[in-house]
């Protein structure tokens, strides 16, 4: 069910709240990538110049009530898009919240199966709100209206099987651009993936790099790193958490790499703002930047 009807009294104290609130920082035509503080786990915002928004995963079932709050601050009416990069619970345990809380237009499904309670959960939300379901496919482009394209660069095509793990390596990868600057989404890709890519012939380059798997040991190597060429690298993961993310030597691969790293662990919510040339970046927890696109 859809969200309950405001009272007229409500809907009135929202609007001069709307006309009180401080103006946004982010100029009208600009793309914003907001990545989101979800614990350990992936959720990210993509919010194009024409107000287009795709949401890419969702982060853990735990941290649902902290996936709503901000979609509720930072989005107006249902979701464009939902792109789910694959099935492990920490990046879509949210997403059957958003979807009813929220709406989606449209879901873009990961291409490897993977049985469990929260994706069956999720199946059950996107049939019964009427979103439209449809498979990852390498190569498909989708247009977000301003000069910003969304491509999928992968998943691998024929899947990597015998893998560390097939769910991981499989792991949908995205592209979005917008003028000069680009930024690359890459799920829970793996070595194995990061390999694929490099022989694939796509074009990795990136201003922005969303860090492969948390920043594991099991990704991000020298080669693809240098493939890519991320002035900024952003690390999604949870403090503390269970399993050492970000490793080490992934933090030490990324700082030779040139990239300067953000990490929701330690900075709460990314918000990246670009107008194709200049990128400014901004943390929940105050630190920012401006740079060039190169």
């Amino acid at each position: 069910m859809g969200r309950r009807a405001r009272s007229p009294l409500l809907a009135a104290l929202l609007a001069l709240a709307a006309l009180l609130a401080p103006q946004s920082v982010w100029a009208a035509a600009s793309l914003r990538l907001e990545f989101i503080d979800v614990g350990q786990g992936d959720a990210a915002l993509v919010t194009s110049p024409t107000g287009k928004t795709v949401l890419i995963d969702g982060g853990p079932r735990k941290s649902s009530a902290a996936l709503l709050t901000f979609l509720t601050r930072h989005t107006h009416g249902p979701l464009d898009l939902i792109l789910l990069t694959h099935r492990h619970e920490d990046h879509l345990g949210g997403l059957a919240v958003a979807v009813n809380e929220i709406g989606a237009r449209q879901f873009i499904d990961a291409p490897i199966s993977h049985s469990g309670r929260a994706y069956a959960a999720l199946l059950r939300v996107l049939e019964a709100r009427g979103v439209i379901v449809r498979q990852a496919t390498r190569g498909r482009q989708i247009d977000l209206g301003g000069g910003v394209t969304m491509t999928l660069v992968g998943p691998p095509d024929p899947p990597i099987v015998d893998s560390r793990s097939d769910v991981n390596a499989n792991s949908v990868v995205v592209r979005v651009t917008y003028g000069k600057f680009a930024a690359l989404f890459t799920g829970d890709a793996e070595a194995p993936t990061e390999a694929w890519l490099l022989a694939s012939g796509a074009d990795l380059g990136a201003s922005v790099l969303k860090v492969p798997h948390h920043g594991s040991r099991y990704a991000s190597g020298v080669r693809f790193l240098r493939a890519v060429h991320a002035r900024i690298a952003i690390i999604s993961a949870g403090a503390e958490n269970d399993y050492g993310h970000p490793a080490p030597q992934t933090l030490e691969r990324l700082a030779r790499s040139g990239a300067t790293v953000y990490r929701t662990d330690l900075e709460g919510d990314v918000a990246l703002e670009t107008d194709g040339q200049e990128i400014q970046v901004q943390t929940a927890r105050g630190r920012q930047q401006t740079l060039q696109v190169p």
